[in-house]
């Protein structure tokens, strides 16, 4: 999806139902730089692809959003590249963690055939867990060429979630910092981190953003629908402090 000229979002690639996930990228004069990485190694594969098509002779960077492996299970891909990858100095996963979440997703096969095939590992064919090699603990600017894009700390979700914001198109990309319509996921955190969200999401709508991509679910456009996705999650995060528990174990 062509958001700008120089701004793109991939939305809908392969996870786990409910969720499907997003990445997207930014294209400058002579670097793209690519957010997420998709979960796996053929979103991976789809994502470069999109990008190196959109201006072939640049440079391609990537940065991770966050530590969850559906934000940076395509790694591996970009690695075999030589590609650059960015991101929070607190992302440390490792291949038991895929295999283990693939052996518990095969479990949940109602179909025994299916089950025994292990067909929740197939789509993570030549998936490989690689952290990314450019870690940062600060807010910073990468220059694409034209233009920079700021780099944001916008914790909460996890300890490690970033922004990319291109101030000149009106664009953010935040992860699952902002997830439309879907629950946000406390599970992770505490009342500390959820805390932390808030202040996160005062700080998104501090920016100037006409064009929100989130980490799963569909572009926001426009202020007004962008701070109306801010109020409600800002909504559940507070029940979840007052009552000190998240929104699955309220239900």
């Amino acid at each position: 999806m062509k958001l700008t000229s120089n701004c793109y979002a991939l939305t809908g690639l392969y996870f786990f139902p409910p969720w499907n996930v997003n990445a997207g990228f930014i294209i400058g004069n002579n670097k793209t730089l690519i957010i997420d990485s998709g979960s796996n190694y053929i979103s991976a594969q789809t994502i470069f692809g999109y990008a190196n098509i959109a201006k072939p002779d640049n440079e391609i960077l990537l940065i991770n959003t966050e530590k969850h492996l559906d934000h940076i299970g395509g790694n591996g891909y970009f690695s075999e590249k030589g590609i650059k990858i960015y991101g929070h100095y607190l992302i440390n996963r490792n291949q038991n963690e895929l295999v283990s979440i693939l052996t518990n997703i095969n479990e949940t096969i109602t179909e025994n055939i299916r089950k025994n095939n292990n067909e929740a590992f197939i789509a993570f064919k030549n998936t490989k867990i690689v952290n990314p090699d450019n870690k940062f603990n600060e807010e910073f600017e990468i220059d694409l060429g034209g233009f920079e894009i700021q780099i944001l700390l916008t914790p909460g979700h996890t300890k490690t979630n970033i922004s990319a914001y291109n101030k000149n198109d009106k664009v953010l990309y935040c992860g699952d910092c902002v997830l439309p319509i879907f629950i946000p996921n406390l599970e992770d955190g505490n009342k500390s981190e959820w805390k932390t969200w808030l202040e996160s999401l005062e700080k998104i709508k501090s920016l100037d953003i006409e064009i929100l991509v989130p980490g799963h679910g569909n572009v926001i456009i426009g202020k007004k629908e962008i701070y109306k996705e801010i109020g409600r999650i800002k909504d559940i995060i507070c029940n979840a402090i007052k009552n000190d528990m998240t929104p699955a174990i309220m239900a």
